[in-house]
Protein backbone atom coordinates (compact mmCIF):
# COMPACT_ATOMS: atom_id res chain seq x y z
CA UNK A 1 0.00 0.00 0.00
CA UNK A 2 2.66 2.35 0.81
CA UNK A 3 4.68 1.72 -2.54
CA UNK A 4 1.36 2.80 -4.10
CA UNK A 5 1.21 5.72 -2.74
CA UNK A 6 4.84 6.50 -3.68
CA UNK A 7 4.61 5.73 -7.17
CA UNK A 8 1.38 7.55 -7.45
CA UNK A 9 2.79 10.89 -5.80
CA UNK A 10 5.94 10.86 -8.14
CA UNK A 11 3.71 10.29 -11.34
CA UNK A 12 1.83 13.34 -10.17
CA UNK A 13 5.10 15.18 -9.62
CA UNK A 14 6.70 14.45 -12.63
CA UNK A 15 3.78 15.87 -14.35
CA UNK A 16 4.09 19.04 -12.73
CA UNK A 17 7.57 19.21 -13.53
CA UNK A 18 6.22 18.33 -17.43
CA UNK A 19 4.12 21.41 -17.20
CA UNK A 20 6.15 23.81 -15.53
CA UNK A 21 9.11 22.94 -18.13
CA UNK A 22 6.79 23.23 -21.10
CA UNK A 23 5.72 26.93 -19.95
CA UNK A 24 9.23 27.96 -19.49
CA UNK A 25 9.89 26.76 -22.84
CA UNK A 26 6.78 28.84 -24.30
CA UNK A 27 8.18 31.73 -22.31
CA UNK A 28 11.71 31.87 -24.08
CA UNK A 29 9.95 31.33 -27.25
CA UNK A 30 7.73 33.66 -27.54
CA UNK A 31 9.21 37.00 -25.76
CA UNK A 32 7.11 40.01 -27.25
CA UNK A 33 9.22 42.63 -29.48
CA UNK A 34 8.87 45.97 -28.59
CA UNK A 35 5.61 47.56 -28.67
CA UNK A 36 3.77 44.40 -29.31
CA UNK A 37 0.94 43.48 -26.74
CA UNK A 38 0.17 40.15 -28.07
CA UNK A 39 1.09 37.37 -29.59
CA UNK A 40 -1.51 35.29 -31.97
CA UNK A 41 -0.42 31.93 -32.82
CA UNK A 42 -2.04 28.48 -32.66
CA UNK A 43 1.07 27.32 -31.04
CA UNK A 44 0.27 29.14 -27.88
CA UNK A 45 -2.64 27.49 -27.39
CA UNK A 46 -1.54 24.68 -24.84
CA UNK A 47 -4.26 23.44 -22.53
CA UNK A 48 -2.65 23.17 -18.34
CA UNK A 49 -4.09 20.88 -16.72
CA UNK A 50 -5.31 17.24 -15.09
CA UNK A 51 -7.05 14.34 -16.93
CA UNK A 52 -9.73 12.87 -14.75
CA UNK A 53 -7.47 9.87 -14.46
CA UNK A 54 -5.10 11.98 -12.59
CA UNK A 55 -7.99 13.99 -10.88
CA UNK A 56 -9.27 10.48 -9.36
CA UNK A 57 -5.92 9.35 -8.61
CA UNK A 58 -5.52 12.24 -6.39
CA UNK A 59 -8.50 12.40 -4.52
CA UNK A 60 -8.13 7.99 -4.06
CA UNK A 61 -4.20 9.44 -2.49
CA UNK A 62 -5.79 11.76 -0.52
CA UNK A 63 -8.69 9.26 0.75
CA UNK A 64 -6.07 6.52 1.30
CA UNK A 65 -3.61 9.17 3.50
CA UNK A 66 -6.98 10.16 5.71
CA UNK A 67 -8.21 6.63 6.12
CA UNK A 68 -4.57 6.04 7.96
CA UNK A 69 -3.79 9.01 9.56
CA UNK A 70 -7.58 10.03 10.76
CA UNK A 71 -8.29 6.80 12.94
CA UNK A 72 -4.83 7.52 14.78
CA UNK A 73 -5.68 11.12 15.19
CA UNK A 74 -8.64 9.92 16.90
CA UNK A 75 -7.17 7.89 18.63
CA UNK A 76 -4.79 10.10 20.03
CA UNK A 77 -7.51 12.49 21.21
CA UNK A 78 -9.34 9.80 23.25
CA UNK A 79 -6.43 9.22 24.97
CA UNK A 80 -5.50 12.69 26.07
CA UNK A 81 -9.04 12.92 27.05
CA UNK A 82 -9.31 9.99 29.29
CA UNK A 83 -5.72 11.08 30.91
CA UNK A 84 -7.53 14.40 32.12
CA UNK A 85 -10.81 13.42 33.22
CA UNK A 86 -8.77 10.92 35.37
CA UNK A 87 -7.02 13.59 36.81
CA UNK A 88 -10.25 15.74 37.32
CA UNK A 89 -11.83 12.69 39.07
CA UNK A 90 -9.07 12.08 41.44
CA UNK A 91 -8.99 15.91 41.86
CA UNK A 92 -12.49 15.78 43.01
CA UNK A 93 -12.12 13.27 45.56
CA UNK A 94 -9.13 14.39 46.59
CA UNK A 95 -10.29 18.06 47.64
CA UNK A 96 -13.53 16.52 48.92
CA UNK A 97 -11.76 13.75 51.25
CA UNK A 98 -9.88 17.21 52.60
CA UNK A 99 -13.00 19.43 53.26
CA UNK A 100 -14.13 15.88 54.85
CA UNK A 101 -10.84 15.96 57.33
CA UNK A 102 -10.48 19.53 58.03
CA UNK A 103 -14.17 19.44 59.46
CA UNK A 104 -14.94 16.05 60.81
CA UNK A 105 -11.46 14.23 60.82
CA UNK A 106 -10.27 11.05 59.36
CA UNK A 107 -12.13 7.49 58.99
CA UNK A 108 -9.91 3.69 59.20
CA UNK A 109 -11.58 1.45 57.26
CA UNK A 110 -12.63 -0.57 60.34
CA UNK A 111 -14.67 2.58 61.52
CA UNK A 112 -16.28 2.73 57.72
CA UNK A 113 -17.62 -1.02 58.19
CA UNK A 114 -19.27 -0.02 61.23
CA UNK A 115 -21.12 2.71 60.20
CA UNK A 116 -22.40 1.23 57.34
CA UNK A 117 -22.10 2.30 53.64
CA UNK A 118 -25.04 5.12 53.67
CA UNK A 119 -24.04 6.89 56.49
CA UNK A 120 -20.28 6.88 56.01
CA UNK A 121 -20.75 7.96 52.61
CA UNK A 122 -23.11 10.80 54.10
CA UNK A 123 -20.83 11.91 56.48
CA UNK A 124 -17.17 11.80 54.77
CA UNK A 125 -18.29 12.57 50.98
CA UNK A 126 -21.16 13.31 50.31
CA UNK A 127 -21.29 17.13 52.32
CA UNK A 128 -18.12 17.58 50.00
CA UNK A 129 -19.53 16.56 46.33
CA UNK A 130 -21.68 17.92 43.98
CA UNK A 131 -23.72 15.00 44.08
CA UNK A 132 -26.38 15.07 40.98
CA UNK A 133 -28.17 11.95 41.68
CA UNK A 134 -27.76 8.84 44.23
CA UNK A 135 -28.14 5.11 42.58
CA UNK A 136 -30.52 3.36 44.06
CA UNK A 137 -31.35 0.27 41.97
CA UNK A 138 -28.98 -2.33 41.02
CA UNK A 139 -27.98 -1.71 37.39
CA UNK A 140 -27.43 2.02 38.28
CA UNK A 141 -28.59 2.54 34.45
CA UNK A 142 -25.93 0.45 32.96
CA UNK A 143 -28.45 -2.92 32.62
CA UNK A 144 -27.87 -6.80 33.62
CA UNK A 145 -24.99 -7.49 35.87
CA UNK A 146 -21.79 -7.77 35.25
CA UNK A 147 -21.85 -4.28 34.60
CA UNK A 148 -18.01 -3.59 33.74
CA UNK A 149 -15.59 -5.68 31.55
CA UNK A 150 -11.51 -5.78 32.91
CA UNK A 151 -9.04 -5.56 30.20
CA UNK A 152 -8.57 -8.92 28.98
CA UNK A 153 -12.94 -8.94 28.52
CA UNK A 154 -14.11 -10.99 31.18
CA UNK A 155 -16.43 -9.73 33.00
CA UNK A 156 -15.91 -7.77 36.04
CA UNK A 157 -17.34 -9.35 39.32
CA UNK A 158 -18.48 -6.31 40.99
CA UNK A 159 -22.21 -5.36 41.37
CA UNK A 160 -21.62 -1.55 41.06
CA UNK A 161 -24.87 -1.16 43.81
CA UNK A 162 -24.91 -3.13 46.78
CA UNK A 163 -27.63 -2.03 49.77
CA UNK A 164 -24.49 -1.38 52.86
CA UNK A 165 -21.58 -2.52 50.81
CA UNK A 166 -21.10 0.65 48.73
CA UNK A 167 -22.80 3.63 47.57
CA UNK A 168 -22.90 4.52 43.55
CA UNK A 169 -23.62 7.87 42.65
CA UNK A 170 -23.51 10.64 39.53
CA UNK A 171 -21.59 13.80 40.53
CA UNK A 172 -22.51 16.77 38.54
CA UNK A 173 -19.61 17.02 36.26
CA UNK A 174 -21.32 13.17 34.66
CA UNK A 175 -19.23 11.15 36.36
CA UNK A 176 -20.10 7.67 37.86
CA UNK A 177 -18.37 7.09 41.41
CA UNK A 178 -18.24 3.84 43.53
CA UNK A 179 -17.30 4.35 47.17
CA UNK A 180 -16.96 1.32 49.14
CA UNK A 181 -16.67 0.31 52.60
CA UNK A 182 -17.22 -3.67 52.40
CA UNK A 183 -16.42 -6.06 49.74
CA UNK A 184 -17.22 -9.22 51.62
CA UNK A 185 -15.87 -12.70 51.49
CA UNK A 186 -11.83 -13.62 50.74
CA UNK A 187 -11.79 -10.79 48.99
CA UNK A 188 -12.28 -7.88 52.22
CA UNK A 189 -8.69 -6.36 52.70
CA UNK A 190 -7.62 -3.10 53.35
CA UNK A 191 -7.33 -1.54 49.97
CA UNK A 192 -10.88 -3.02 49.11
CA UNK A 193 -12.56 -1.36 51.69
CA UNK A 194 -11.20 2.12 51.06
CA UNK A 195 -11.29 1.70 47.32
CA UNK A 196 -13.40 4.35 45.11
CA UNK A 197 -14.58 3.34 41.38
CA UNK A 198 -14.82 6.05 39.13
CA UNK A 199 -16.34 5.72 35.42
CA UNK A 200 -15.10 9.27 33.12
CA UNK A 201 -18.25 8.83 31.22
CA UNK A 202 -21.19 8.01 33.31
CA UNK A 203 -23.05 4.95 32.13
CA UNK A 204 -21.70 4.56 28.63
CA UNK A 205 -19.46 2.37 26.66
CA UNK A 206 -17.66 0.72 26.56
CA UNK A 207 -17.92 0.21 30.63
CA UNK A 208 -14.19 -1.33 30.38
CA UNK A 209 -11.13 -1.30 32.85
CA UNK A 210 -8.54 1.02 31.78
CA UNK A 211 -10.71 2.29 29.30
CA UNK A 212 -13.46 4.50 31.21
CA UNK A 213 -13.52 3.01 34.41
CA UNK A 214 -10.66 3.31 36.96
CA UNK A 215 -9.75 1.94 40.51
CA UNK A 216 -8.70 4.68 42.77
CA UNK A 217 -8.07 4.43 46.82
CA UNK A 218 -7.82 6.43 49.85
CA UNK A 219 -4.71 6.32 51.73
CA UNK A 220 -5.08 7.10 55.11
CA UNK A 221 -2.56 9.45 57.51
CA UNK A 222 -4.06 10.12 60.81
CA UNK A 223 -1.26 12.84 61.34
CA UNK A 224 -1.49 14.84 58.13
CA UNK A 225 -4.53 13.54 56.43
CA UNK A 226 -5.12 11.11 54.08
CA UNK A 227 -4.86 10.87 49.84
CA UNK A 228 -7.13 9.75 46.84
CA UNK A 229 -4.52 7.94 44.88
CA UNK A 230 -4.76 5.59 42.08
CA UNK A 231 -5.12 2.17 42.96
CA UNK A 232 -2.40 -0.43 44.12
CA UNK A 233 0.36 2.43 44.26
CA UNK A 234 2.29 0.04 46.11
CA UNK A 235 2.92 -2.69 43.45
CA UNK A 236 5.74 -2.90 42.37
CA UNK A 237 6.18 -1.70 38.25
CA UNK A 238 6.15 -5.42 36.94
CA UNK A 239 2.87 -5.85 39.35
CA UNK A 240 1.66 -2.93 37.71
CA UNK A 241 2.22 -4.02 33.84
CA UNK A 242 0.81 -7.38 34.28
CA UNK A 243 -2.00 -6.11 35.77
CA UNK A 244 -2.71 -3.84 33.21
CA UNK A 245 -2.78 -5.93 30.10
CA UNK A 246 -4.40 -7.44 28.00
CA UNK A 247 -4.38 -10.35 30.05
CA UNK A 248 -4.78 -8.62 33.44
CA UNK A 249 -8.21 -7.23 34.87
CA UNK A 250 -6.87 -3.75 34.74
CA UNK A 251 -7.36 -2.66 38.36
CA UNK A 252 -3.80 -1.22 38.36
CA UNK A 253 -4.29 0.73 34.96
CA UNK A 254 -4.64 4.26 37.03
CA UNK A 255 -1.48 3.68 38.45
CA UNK A 256 0.33 2.69 35.02
CA UNK A 257 -1.04 6.45 33.35
CA UNK A 258 0.74 8.25 36.30
CA UNK A 259 3.93 6.57 36.67
CA UNK A 260 4.65 6.76 32.64
CA UNK A 261 3.74 10.64 33.04
CA UNK A 262 -0.04 11.17 33.09
CA UNK A 263 0.48 9.46 29.57
CA UNK A 264 -1.34 6.46 27.52
CA UNK A 265 2.15 5.27 26.11
CA UNK A 266 2.57 2.34 23.77
CA UNK A 267 2.42 -0.63 26.29
CA UNK A 268 -0.87 0.49 27.68
CA UNK A 269 -3.59 -1.97 26.53
CA UNK A 270 -5.88 0.42 24.71
CA UNK A 271 -6.86 -1.24 21.63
Amino acid sequence: MLCTIIYFVLTIRERFDMYNKRWSNLKRRFILSKGATNVNSQQTKVKFGFTLAEVLITLGIIGVVAAMTIPNLIATHQKKQTVVKLQKAISVMNQAYRLAYDDVGEVTAEEARTLGAQNYFDKFWAPYIKVQSLCSVEGCGYGAYPQWKMTNGSPYGLAVHTSDARVAFTSMDGFFYIVVTYTGGSDDSTVTVNSVYVDINGTAKPNTMGKDIFMLERKIDGEKGGVVVPAYSSFTNAQVDRNCSKSGTGECCAEKIKRAGWRIDKSYPWK
